[in-house]
């Protein structure tokens, strides 16, 4: 069972992201800098008492998942778009995660109103006892009753302190994957919708902007022995962004201590993810907990 004072540091960080939930729609503009989305999300959060429990993702159009915007990022919102705005706040290590979309083409809207309908259902049948194929089979019968399609490989998922994905995932689509859901346990449950005639799963991009710590030893120089410990020490096991580092008054030789920290296995990063016809995306999330009669949704 979750103890009170973890739950009271859950519920704070759902308050969090619950209160952007409400602002991040007026950052959605087109023409606005993808980088003043992000950094204005992260403030927000520790502003409000909280740290980014991972950069804020904004994914434009066919860009799923795990776009941050780079140190010196110069891209815009374009017209016409539909942008997901994923983010998540922490309080001592204690997530809560989610996620809107925002359509800027009166012709993308339904996507978006399909991901909020599904995610919305599947929060209706959140049970102790449940299973995660439960959830997906609904999601995807949901996505599809509208002409829609959801993406395959892209999940839902359980959190633990400090750690945003972990255990079994909470699968999009009908399927014999994953197990039950059990009293005290917290998840993501994250519907992603794309057009029917796409793939309707995502592949990794040749980019990555998002990392996290992987171990202490690789790095032969001072200055990258000083900045993985600043890593782990600052962002433990969650996920940072390398434009975050760019910060640190006494980084010297930024790009090449970082590189060093990559080939040598000290930092891992995250791809983007695109979905692989390049068709649009449309992405809903919220952060429950499970209780005895149902779930307690963090995050609304």
């Amino acid at each position: 069972m979750i103890s009170d004072e973890a739950l009271e540091r859950y519920r704070k960080a759902g308050r969090i992201v619950a209160h952007l939930r409400r602002t991040v729609p007026e950052l959605v503009r087109e023409g606005v800098k993808v980088v003043d989305i992000c950094e204005k999300v992260e403030s927000t959060i520790v502003e409000l008492g909280g740290r980014p429990a991972f950069p804020c993702n904004v994914g434009v159009n066919e860009i799923a998942a795990h776009y941050t915007s780079p140190f010196g990022d110069t891209s815009r919102v374009p017209n016409g778009s539909i942008v997901k705005v994923d983010f998540g706040a922490h309080v001592d290590g204690f997530i809560a995660d989610s996620a809107i979309s925002v359509s800027l083409n009166p012709k993308l809207s339904p996507m978006v109103w399909t991901a909020e309908e599904a995610l919305r259902k599947a929060l209706e049948i959140v049970r102790p006892g449940i299973k995660a194929s439960e959830l997906g089979a609904l999601i995807q019968a949901t996505i599809e009753r509208r002409g829609f399609k959801p993406i395959r490989n892209l999940t839902g998922h359980f959190v633990e302190r400090y750690t945003v994905h972990t255990g079994e995932a909470i699968p999009n689509v009908g399927s014999m994957v994953g197990g039950k859901l059990n009293v005290g346990q917290v998840c993501a449950l994250e519907p992603f919708v794309t057009s029917r005639i796409a793939k309707g799963e995502v592949t990794d991009g040749d980019r990555a902007y998002i990392f996290r710590f992987s171990r202490r030893k690789g790095t032969d120089t001072e200055e990258g022995k000083r900045l993985i410990a600043h890593i782990e020490r600052e962002f433990r096991t969650l996920p940072f962004a390398r434009r975050w580092l760019a910060r640190l008054d006494w980084l010297r030789n930024a790009e090449a201590t970082f590189a060093e920290l990559v080939k040598s296995r000290c930092v891992s990063g995250y791809p983007i993810l695109v979905e692989r016809s390049g068709e649009p995306v449309a992405q809903a999330e919220h952060t429950v907990l499970i209780t005895e009669s149902g779930c307690e949704n963090l995050t609304a």
